[in-house]
């Protein structure tokens, strides 16, 4: 079993977001739960590419301080604009 946490990025999760603090909260304790019962826990970011919002040479790619993940926890990027990834292996 895992955890996706996708597009949880500083560029786009922000209180923008309807229901963001709700948001926000599940996520963290979906996060925690996982963490706590060895569930791996797996971050997808978005690259727009270079000049946009979404750069992954910019701060706005980083995932999401209060969520951000552990040094082992393993990322993946996309630059698909969907949540469903072709070529996920996990």
């Amino acid at each position: 079993m895992i955890l996706l946490v996708v597009d949880t990025q500083k560029g786009c999760f922000d209180e923008r977001l309807y229901s963001f603090e709700t948001v926000k909260k599940n996520i963290k304790q979906l996060i925690t739960i996982a963490r706590a019962n060895n569930v791996e826990v797996i971050y997808v970011q978005h690259d727009d590419g270079p000049g946009t919002d979404l750069d992954k040479s910019t701060d706005n790619y980083e995932i999401y301080g209060e969520f951000a993940p552990k040094d082992s926890e393993r990322r993946f990027e996309k630059n698909v604009n969907s949540a469903l990834m072709p070529g996920l292996i996990i």
